[in-house]
């Protein structure tokens, strides 16, 4: 059977282990289930990202999955929607696969693992990610597991061309904005590249895209997220201090989302002015090229 050309090629392994895990933990709470979870490698890689992440803050990881488990309300429908997301993600693999390549450079073929994980979040990790099967959204609405796994595959093809950002070793403000920038463009992509899928399906209810979909609330948060950015670029050379690592949860933490939605709008105008080959490239050629472009079509501050 011939298969679309785009996808020819393409590697994605879907990991089952820590879903496995964590279904047997949630359903019988165990010394040994627990110890089962910890020792899958969707487990790792999660708590992998929480170290990334939790700059000044880090937990031991049996602390952090006690924490994190403890946060969900098992149930049946819980356990049935675990399933039924499971057997709709093999079902509708060719949507995504085709969406994520929407948005990376022509020619690139995906080497990635899902592993599919009960708890924590949905989270890249080098080219790898895992999947919350047991987020709420999921168990609401199986399209959304779909758009979120689109966004991290985006991620994951994005870190193909250059490294996560080393947050911890970050030495002046300058890099401390040189890591947001980056970061934004990563976000930015990973809005948009589910968009498409979700107009087409008319699933829109997620809170970024409600956003996106409000063009004055759109504007008010890109000026938010370039008045800041303006402010963080004062006094490159300062050292970094621990208070300056609050700066990435103002541009990250809901109910605002900045570098999200700043980044998705960035992403759709360059898109609209230059098309979509043009914002496929800068995937490649970094989040530079990306500011340097938007930077060519508008004045953030004026909107």
């Amino acid at each position: 059977m011939n298969m679309e050309p785009q996808r020819v090629g393409q590697r994605v392994r879907i990991d089952r282990r820590t879903i496995d895990a964590f279904t047997a933990y949630m359903t019988k709470p165990s010394a040994a289930n627990f110890g089962r979870v910890l020792s899958t490698p969707g487990a790792e890689l999660a708590y992998a990202h929480h170290k990334w992440s939790s700059v000044t803050s880090r937990k031991a990881i049996d602390a952090f999955w006690r924490e994190e488990l403890g946060r969900i309300r098992w149930s049946k429908r819980m356990a049935s929607s675990i399933q039924e997301n499971d057997n709709y993600l093999k079902a509708r693999r060719k949507a995504w696969i085709d969406a994520v390549l929407e948005y990376l450079p022509r020619g690139h073929i995906m080497n990635s693992k899902v592993y599919l994980i009960g708890g924590y979040d949905s989270v890249v990790w080098g080219e790898d990610v895992a999947l919350n099967l047991a987020n709420i959204k999921f168990v609401k609405d199986s399209r959304e597991a779909v758009y979120y796994l689109v966004h991290e595959l985006a991620h994951a093809g994005y870190f193909r061309y250059r490294c996560m950002p080393d947050l911890a070793g970050l030495g002046t403000r300058r890099e401390l904005v040189e890591a947001v920038k980056l970061l934004t463009h990563l976000e930015g992509m990973g809005v948009l590249s589910p968009l498409k899928l979700r107009v087409k399906e008319g699933g829109l209810s997620d809170g970024d895209y409600r956003v996106l979909m409000d063009q004055g609330e759109t504007k008010a948060r890109v000026r938010e997220y370039f008045e800041m950015l303006r402010r963080l670029e004062r006094e490159p050379d300062r050292g970094i201090r621990e208070s300056d690592y609050g700066i990435l949860d103002y541009f990250s933490a809901r109910p605002k989302r900045l570098w999200y939605i700043a980044g998705c709008y960035m992403a759709m105008k360059i898109e609209g002015r230059f098309g979509t080959s043009a914002l496929k490239d800068m995937v490649g050629r970094g989040h530079g090229a990306f500011f340097r472009a938007y930077a060519e079509i508008e004045d953030p501050l004026s909107l």
